[in-house]
């Protein structure tokens, strides 16, 4: 996606605590300006326009990109995300430098402290200092760093652990790390001994072992309202990274591709906004509220729409209208956020919601809508549907079989209504489809009450026709092999 836009919508703001333009590189300006926006509300500094908005561009962008963004992470106190892009906009390269506020203030670039007075930047004067101090301290007692009881570093995924060190050490060359506590410690998901919170979220083994709220469900529903009768149904309940995966995984499965012939070059389409759908779901991921016991991330697919619903409303000084223009950013999980962007998940700071619309607009798709309820924010993408056809228990399965099914059940259903009769055989009929199936699944294929499938599962296993297999937990019911056998004879 080009990026121009983004200066297009900075270039028509004015100059201020969050903005500001430079027309040079010159490292010690900018890593005072970066460390006020730390220290303040964040904000954007753009290399290559001047204070009366001439587009100078820059030099050498990429050597000067690498260059900025290296000095910036090694020079500011403590360490803080600090994204540098390259963007060309009217056919010069200017330098994007964008930053979160930080959580761990005071931030000082060669042992002095900064922060942002209008469009100045200024040296921290003693009481602004203590209210610095203060805010750490508070952030200090935030949900994401406090201590998880019983947790341990055997509880923790030291793969996913390990390939953040990789990147961690990339962004930051300068980083010692000993060991995966040592990191862990660094970058605060270690305090005081205790494993924290954030840490669990984003690299738990199990995670909903100590935070049951984690999990993500992902539901695709055949028509356009939501109820009890689903296409699938799915829910998630690893760590951050195992759940992304899983999820961005699933997505081309449900929504489908095209495909396009041009000459002898055939090309796939994706049949969704990629980019605009992914950058939605790492939203709701990075930024839902996961200190309630409420809390909650839903992915619901309709005939008509696909929607994002996470538990906790838009965070304090931020309106549905901010998400539509060009806007700050507030992080509800700052420790979350900052391993996310390590991990390269999140590539911008800010400007997620407009890329997101620009996204759907490229790829002719309706833009989001975003909307608030109940302590809920829920982004609607309209038009962009799940593949999947409303299949009933028969589709896909010829004439014979089914016959031969009515026959095998024939000598348990005597004396049983017709409308019994018909939902035991779609009982073996889902079996004989997709093995390895549990009782809340046959409800939900099939559209019969819990209890009612329990019966006719206890019916079915008494008579010998099916068997459970697996564990408790993660096991299903299978045909029994004599009567698969006969089915397929």
């Amino acid at each position: 996606m080009n990026n121009n836009f983004i200066i297009e919508n900075l270039l028509q703001q004015n100059e201020g605590v969050r903005l500001e333009f430079i027309a040079q590189t010159n490292i010690d300006v900018i890593a005072k300006s970066i460390t006020a926006f730390i220290n303040t509300q964040g904000g954007d500094l753009i290399v290559g326009i001047d204070d009366n908005k001439k587009v100078l561009g820059v030099e050498h962008s990429q050597k000067q990109s690498f260059a900025i963004q290296n000095a910036l992470v090694d020079l500011i106190k403590p360490t803080a995300p600090i994204s540098v892009q390259i963007i060309t906009y009217k056919q010069k390269d200017v330098l994007l430098i964008s930053v979160w506020e930080g959580a761990k203030k005071p931030y000082q670039y060669k042992g002095v402290i900064y922060n942002r007075i209008g469009q100045a930047t200024k040296t921290t004067s003693p009481d602004k200092l203590s209210n610095l101090i203060s805010q750490r301290k508070q952030a200090d007692f935030h949900w994401e760093r406090m201590p998880v009881l019983g947790a341990e570093l055997i509880d923790l995924d030291t793969v996913e652990i390990k390939q953040t060190i990789k990147l961690y050490r990339e962004y930051k060359r300068d980083a010692k790390i000993e060991d995966v506590e040592d990191f862990l410690i660094q970058v605060g998901l270690i305090q005081n001994g205790n494993i924290t919170n954030a840490c669990v979220v984003l690299f738990g083994i199990n995670p909903i072992r100590f935070i049951p709220q984690s999990r993500i469900r992902l539901t695709l529903y055949p028509s356009k309202k939501s109820g009890n009768q689903f296409l699938d149904d799915k829910i998630f309940e690893g760590n951050i990274f195992k759940n992304i995966a899983g999820i961005f995984n699933y997505l081309d499965v449900i929504y489908g591709k095209s495909l396009s012939v041009g000459g002898v070059l055939r090309t796939d389409k994706s049949n969704y906004p990629v980019l605009a759908l992914r950058e939605g779901i790492l939203n709701a991921v990075v930024h839902r509220d996961y200190n309630s016991i409420k809390g909650f991330l839903q992915l619901s697919i309709y005939s008509d729409r696909t929607e994002i619903s996470n538990y906790g409303g838009l965070p304090k000084g931020i309106t549905l209208a901010d998400l539509k223009i060009e806007h700050h950013s507030i992080l509800r999980n700052p420790d979350i956020a900052q391993i996310c962007f390590i991990r390269k998940y999140i590539e911008m700071l800010g400007s997620g919601t407009l890329r997101m619309i620009k996204d759907c607009k490229e790829n002719k798709f309706k833009v989001p809508v975003w909307k608030e309820k109940e302590n809920t924010t829920t982004v609607t993408f309209p038009n962009v549907t799940h593949n999947r056809k409303n299949e009933g228990t028969t589709e896909g399965i010829s004439k014979s079989i089914i016959a031969k099914v009515e026959g095998i059940i024939e000598g348990i259903t005597e004396g049983v209504t017709e409308d019994v009769k018909n939902k035991i055989k779609k009982i073996l009929l889902v079996l004989y489809k997709e093995g390895g199936v549990r009782t809340v699944d046959i409800e939900k294929r099939i559209d019969i009450p819990v209890k009612s499938v329990e019966r006719y599962i206890k019916q079915l296993k008494d008579a010998g026709l099916i068997e459970f297999k697996g564990a408790n937990r993660t096991g299903g019911y299978y045909l029994n092999k004599s009567i698969e056998n006969r089915i397929n004879k």
